[in-house]
């Protein structure tokens, strides 16, 4: 038997064995969050280079689009119409003022240049020291002479006669505009011809190591060959730099905790396992304590449920019938004060076969403990339903109610109790009344699909939302404050005859509820 001093032993080389794995798993953690920092920055880099193309493009498109806008303008579009005519000079100093005024909006055009449909220079604008000029021609010819620089790279533009060029090394933030941490970018045409380069850039590759990525540039429209591409390289030290203050502070920790932690469990393993223990008996002894007392108000819970639905389900049962009762003996009353006896006669079987589903009632929970001994033989589906129709519709409260039958001609049969499959039947025609409770239209028809004997019982009233659809025939669930028993009741007689009870949407509005089962050949 293993003794305590040695179970302590055991228990601190454990101990110590897991921290340093979690130790060793930690330095892993940090390299793989280096490799994963330096992938992750890959991509977003990626990703920036691509969205710097987009707008860079998107900013010559919008160059271009303005120049449109520009050429199709007044000022523009009308200094060569109608030459020689008095107003020249006044359309051609409004042309000036136009090019002038583009110069000063949009800083990376250096020049604009009107040409006449032969190709003559009209009106020519650069700039000199950065700074919007009217440039005059020298030559008879009209060139633009001092206006080109033929040492810098050309990049231009035609629209309706109205030339521009632009400075490639605008296209690339400089200056003031460029972060200090902002990558270095090349931009090439589709010859390979270097079009502009980031400010302090030479002419060396990118340093092994660093990251480098790539996105297209459409260019269309400008006289450099299409697609350009944009070349941009970034130090890989910066993505690991974010890792490494985090990665200085976890070894310092993992020193820390070796020691720490080995001298917390050799000197506290003895207690730490003994209070352990004794919090694991208590725990267990609570927990048992616990479980018997929750049995207990389950059991009890259990049995009161059990009573109260009984005792519903029977009041609820007995009562309609009572109701009907009620009002064919007031019925009879009346009939035997008018001196009509075979009329009082008729309501007063009514009134008998109220007391026998009274009866059948009262005998169904005495054979609760065992619904098959119920007797089942063959009813007719279509009797039941017309008798149903006659026993509601005779009641006072329901005198605004428009009742229709529309049943299966000839005997529709099924194998079933008489009296359990009436109560289904009234239970749903009275629903159908209750839910239309200032007038309305209660439908029973009755049909044959394959094997199955369909009866439907439909109303005008609110419906049942689809959320209710499911929980409407469970005990105690109701939508106009009942107690919720009576559909759950006709659902579990209705699945005691191997049958189905469901409720769907009326089309124009209510519900029918659909009662199918298996039918009896005739």
């Amino acid at each position: 038997m293993t003794t305590l001093p040695a179970r302590a032993g055991w228990l601190t080389v454990l101990s110590l064995a897991a921290v340093a794995a979690v130790n060793l798993a930690g330095a892993w953690q940090i390299a793989a969050a280096r490799r994963v920092a330096a992938e992750e920055a890959g991509r977003v880099f990626s990703a920036e280079t691509a969205a710097r193309a987009r707008a860079l493009d998107g900013r010559l498109s919008a160059t271009r689009a303005d120049l449109g806008f520009l050429a199709s303008s007044e000022p523009i579009a009308s200094l060569d119409r109608a030459p020689g005519s008095g107003d020249g000079p006044w359309r051609r100093a409004g042309a000036e003022s136009a090019l002038l005024l583009f110069l000063r909006g949009h800083p990376e055009v250096i020049r604009l240049v009107v040409r006449s449909p032969r190709g003559e220079p009209l009106v020519q604008t650069g700039r000199r020291g950065g700074v919007p000029v009217l440039w005059v021609s020298a030559s008879p010819t009209g060139e633009e002479g001092a206006a080109l620089d033929p040492r810098r790279p050309r990049l231009t533009t035609r629209l309706s006669g109205l030339e521009a060029e632009i400075a490639p090394s605008a296209l690339l933030p400089s200056g003031e505009d460029r972060p200090a941490d902002a990558p270095a970018c090349r931009l090439r045409d589709g010859a390979g011809t270097l079009l502009a380069r980031s400010p302090g850039l030479g002419s060396a590759p990118a340093r092994s190591g660093d990251l480098i990525a790539e996105g297209v540039v459409a260019g269309e429209g400008w006289s450099a060959p299409s697609p350009w591409t944009l070349a941009c390289a970034q130090p890989q030290g910066l993505a690991a730099s974010l890792v490494e203050p985090v990665a200085a502070r976890y070894r310092t920790t993992l020193v820390l905790n070796l020691v720490v932690m080995g001298l917390a469990f050799l000197l506290g393993g003895f207690a730490v396992q003994e209070a352990r223990r004794r919090e694991r008996l208590e725990g267990a002894a609570r927990e048992e304590a616990r479980v018997r007392e929750l049995e207990r108000q389950l059991f009890h819970a259990e049995r009161l449920t059990t009573v109260g639905r009984l005792a519903a389900g029977i009041a609820h049962e007995i009562n309609n019938p009572l109701e009907g009762m009620g009002n064919y003996l007031s019925l009879a009353r009346e009939e035997l004060s008018r001196g009509d006896g075979a009329g009082a006669e008729r309501h007063l079987s009514r009134v008998r076969e109220g007391l026998e589903r009274i009866a059948a009632v009262v005998r169904q929970v005495l054979a609760h403990a065992d619904p098959a001994t119920a007797p089942q033989i063959p009813v007719d589906l279509n009797q039941v339903l017309k008798e149903s129709e006659e026993f509601v519709s005779s009641r006072p409260e329901f005198g605004q109610i428009r009742f229709g039958l529309e049943l299966l001609p000839g005997p529709l049969l099924v194998r079933a109790s008489p009296v359990m499959l009436g109560q289904v039947a009234v239970n749903l025609v009275i629903n159908a009344c209750e839910a239309q409770p200032r007038g309305g239209e209660v439908s029973l028809r009755s049909r044959r699909e394959g094997a199955q004997a369909l009866a439907e019982i439909a109303d005008r009233g609110p419906g049942v939302p689809p959320a209710d659809r499911q929980r409407i025939f469970e005990p105690f669930y109701s939508t106009k404050d009942s107690t919720g028993l009576g559909l759950s009741i006709c659902h579990s007689i209705v699945r005691q005859h191997q049958g189905q009870l469901t409720v769907l949407p009326r089309e124009g509005g209510g519900a029918v509820f659909r009662l199918a089962l298996p039918a009896l050949e005739v």
